[in-house]
């Protein structure tokens, strides 16, 4: 809620979108939305193409969940690290939307039905890519703690 509530004010501020920010539950449901769809873009794109890049390496998944049930401390790590990178979304999709909003076509484009339309069928292209990561780490546990039984 934190980097959608920021991202919300940063638009208005910096003039990207005229946004009504006096309207408390506006605030609250908008910036949980915006920061949900703000931690998909940093998983789903920033952290695929960082890995790629190997500007970030992670650890196999089964080590990731060994290490976490023995240590508590790597489950608040691995929270902080998706904070910092949701963070990094926002910056970025502000930057983005900076840099649009100067060009004055893309201007007048982003206050069109077209730029609803677009945006619509990008977020569920978005959550569509999320689900599926997130069902394969569902997945990925399950098969984890099957193995681990079946060692015993």
């Amino acid at each position: 809620m934190i980097p959608g509530t920021l991202f919300l004010v940063l638009v208005d501020v910096l003039g990207i979108y005229d946004l009504s920010l006096d309207n408390a539950f506006f605030m609250l449901f908008g910036g949980y939305c915006s920061g949900m769809i703000l931690s998909r873009i940093g998983s789903l794109l920033l952290e695929h193409y960082l890995k790629k890049w190997k500007f970030v390496v992670f650890a196999p998944y089964s080590d990731y969940k060994d290490a976490e049930a023995k240590d508590p401390k790597v489950g608040i790590l691995s929270t902080e690290n998706n904070m910092y990178r949701t963070f990094l979304a926002t910056f970025l999709t502000l930057l983005i939307l900076f840099g649009l909003n100067l060009i004055p076509c893309v201007n007048v484009f982003m206050h069109t039905r077209w730029m609803a339309f677009l945006v619509i069928t990008s977020l569920t292209l978005l959550f569509l890519f999320a689900y599926r990561k997130q069902t394969s780490y569902v997945r990925k546990s399950v098969e984890n703690i099957v193995s681990k039984k079946k060692e015993k």
